[in-house]
């Protein structure tokens, strides 16, 4: 135990300036997010419907797919920092608007803000922090910085739980306090961003900046090995994962009665088990490969689903539940590690961006498609529904059509080649 504190603490103190601005900003991003696992009972206090809830989310999805393509695009071209501090500063608003919402109405600027901010922040962010990490030593770096990462957000989903319980419950008074908290964290992040990280201006082969250049880009990107099915994979990701997303706290809230504290114990042991198993996950995914880690996790996220809604009755089994989406989380490095590898350094911007874009894209039908299931079939339908496209149609296009980034070369190969 001793020695692996000691080469943790080496491994972050041999991090370049940069990398350590990049671990403080994803810390304090993932803190925002799990300090509030109660936006869709926000959202539904406020009077929308489940399918008013899709249809918001659709909206705010279909935001993110054109802002990314457009911004990715310019991350590979322009300075990835300037570009994600436009979208940051209006990731801002989001909890702003929230705090200030006191009807219907004001959620429409609020996901509108949310698909913009979202789509211009991704693709320079990933960028930014997969350009600094070697092909290698991918998997592993992604698990330990998942520590440093991770780590404050332990706190957060239990800080989270107590304001809530402190001013009212799961209420509108009771949550609203949190999008307060999350606007001066999030303000810090820029803050911190703007005054360490260094300007990150891509070496390009100079080009006019036109959309006969964009497309042209993007086709570049779009004739890697594997890219194409990588995306059109994301793409379904949409449709199964998509569908479910804003229901699951509701259904635990609703269907099985959860407190605002229980949700905060599954959010809270999530996060830790995602911590523990994620550099075992990282050696894994170098060891074993990019794609066997990727469909592995989805197998035990479709036991945690499983157990989630036939016995979530039960707080223990519903912990148990969010204990294997925590593992599940943690091989989100493989699936980090193989999008970056599948281009170049002077390319990933835009394989975010159109990572992003495809999935985005098909969720604006599929969150409708959610919020109608949810109302007018069963609150079981669209995790059904999930799963089914999820395990039989995603996960065997990776293992047949996506190349495992290990045995691929994508540092080397000068895009100027391919113009």
């Amino acid at each position: 135990m001793r020695d692996t504190l000691k080469n943790i603490t080496s491994f972050y103190h041999d991090l370049s300036k940069d990398l350590k601005t990049i671990f403080a900003r994803s810390s304090i991003a993932n803190f925002v997010v799990n300090i509030n696992p109660y936006n869709s009972i926000y959202i539904v206090a406020l009077g929308a419907t489940g399918t008013q809830l899709g249809l918001l989310t659709s909206l705010s999805l279909a935001l993110i797919a054109i802002s990314s393509f457009a911004t990715g695009w310019l991350s590979d071209r322009l300075n990835r920092k300037t570009m994600f501090l436009i979208g940051a500063f209006v990731g801002i608003l989001v909890p702003l608007t929230y705090y200030l919402a006191d009807n219907l109405l004001w959620l429409i600027p609020a996901f509108v803000f949310t698909g913009i901010a979202d789509g211009i922040i991704s693709p320079p962010w990933t960028a930014m922090y997969a350009n600094s990490i070697k092909n290698e030593h991918r998997g592993a770096v992604y698990g330990i910085a998942n520590i440093f990462i991770l780590t404050p957000t332990l706190f957060a989903a239990l800080i989270g739980g107590l304001i809530v319980e402190r001013y009212g419950g799961l209420t509108i008074e009771g949550i609203k306090p949190i999008y307060l908290v999350q606007v001066i964290l999030l303000i810090i992040a820029w803050i911190t961003v703007y005054t360490r990280l260094s300007e990150r201006i891509p070496g390009q082969y100079e080009r006019k900046l036109s959309i006969k250049t964009m497309i042209k880009d993007y086709r570049i990107v779009l004739k890697r090995k594997g890219v194409k099915a990588w995306v059109g994979m994301k793409s379904l990701g949409s449709i199964s994962i998509g569908l479910a997303g804003p229901f699951w706290i509701l259904f635990a809230a609703t269907i099985h009665g959860a407190s605002a504290i229980t949700i905060s114990y599954m959010v809270t042991v999530r996060s830790l088990v995602n911590i523990i198993t994620s550099p075992m996950m990282g050696s894994l995914t170098d060891r074993v490969g990019r794609k066997w880690i990727i469909i592995s996790g989805r197998g035990i996220m479709y036991i945690g689903t499983i157990i989630f809604l036939l016995l979530g009755k039960q707080q223990l089994f519903l912990i148990l539940a969010w204990i294997l989406m925590g593992i599940s989380d943690a091989t989100g490095v493989a699936w980090q590690a193989q999008e970056a590898e599948l281009v170049n350094h002077t390319q990933r911007a835009r394989m975010t961006a159109l990572s992003v874009s495809a999935f985005n894209l098909l969720a604006v039908p599929a969150s409708v498609l959610g919020g109608w299931l949810w109302d007018s079939v069963s609150p079981l339908a669209p995790f059904i529904v999930m799963a089914v496209i999820d395990g039989c149609i995603r996960m065997p296009i990776v293992y047949r059509y996506v190349p495992d980034s290990k045995s691929l070369d994508s540092e080397t190969e000068p895009e100027e080649a391919n113009l």
